[in-house]
């Protein structure tokens, strides 16, 4: 039996993930919030007003090839999952020469690999009852690379590329498909520094909106596509940087502290 208003957020136990779950809840939605992290998943539901309306699932997306299974038993108790938001991903830093080909194959299944699987395992279903949306979540990255990240840069550039290809094969079936591409937010990720006053200080001189993104603002522009609202989008990436790439003020820069 079909259940129109659940979706699937992978790697809600954190982050932009779990600000999407909880924003899907508050929209109406059963949330089968996915994630490798038994505690982030624990904590989300603490912090859920309707514990109800999350159905908490571990699995660790990088052993892509228990994906179709995850997807069957999801299949075989929802009928059909109308939603999907492939947000989970990971960063590695290591120079391009030294990358070991088992760090770039880890990133790759993560923020790859696993998209697509998700989407050939549950799209099917969705062809089927005549519609569904689905919201990548890449990265800024995509566009602009940063040194140092090969394996993340090239991962979120190919979801962008898996994004725009799907989106032409199942639009003929009512199937969405968008991305999102954050710039830079403030979670865990990045390891503090969104924290530190000086890194802040001069960093945000390249955001024409001289701060960094919430992840409460990436789940509204996730909230949106998966609605009604963006009915006839799909195949499309919406950058949301506060302005990053769209224009750097180089007078800004002056500003910088201590900067003569």
């Amino acid at each position: 039996m079909s259940k129109p208003n659940v979706a699937l957020v992978t790697g809600a136990g954190s982050g932009i993930g779990r600000a999407i779950a909880m924003r899907l809840v508050r929209d109406g939605r059963t949330v089968i919030a996915l994630d490798r992290s038994a505690e982030g998943l624990a904590s989300l539901m603490r912090e859920t007003e309707s514990e109800a309306a999350i159905v908490p699932r571990e699995f660790d997306l990088s052993q892509t090839s228990r994906i179709p299974e995850l997807c069957e038993e999801l299949l075989g108790r929802y009928g059909v999952i109308p939603h999907l938001v492939n947000n989970a991903g990971i960063v590695r830093s290591e120079n391009l020469i030294e990358m070991s080909d088992q760090t770039w194959n880890l990133v790759m299944a993560v923020n790859l690999t696993a998209p697509f699987a998700l989407i050939r395992g549950l799209a099917p279903a969705m062809v089927a009852v005549g519609g569904g949306n689905i919201v990548n979540i890449a990265s800024r990255n995509a566009f602009v690379s940063s040194a140092g990240k090969s394996a993340y840069d090239a991962s979120k550039a190919g979801l962008v590329a898996l994004t725009r290809t799907a989106a032409g094969e199942l639009g003929p079936f009512g199937v969405r498909v968008n991305a999102v591409c954050p710039g830079v937010i403030a979670t865990d990720v990045h390891g503090g520094l969104t924290d530190e006053p000086v890194f802040a200080a001069a960093y945000q001189k390249l955001i024409p909106m001289n701060r960094w993104g919430r992840p409460e603002e990436m789940a509204s522009v996730v909230s949106f596509l998966l609605s009604d609202d963006a009915s006839f989008i799909t195949g499309q990436t919406l950058i949301a940087d506060g302005g990053q790439i769209a224009c750097q003020n180089n007078q800004r820069f002056m500003e910088i502290p201590g900067l003569k």
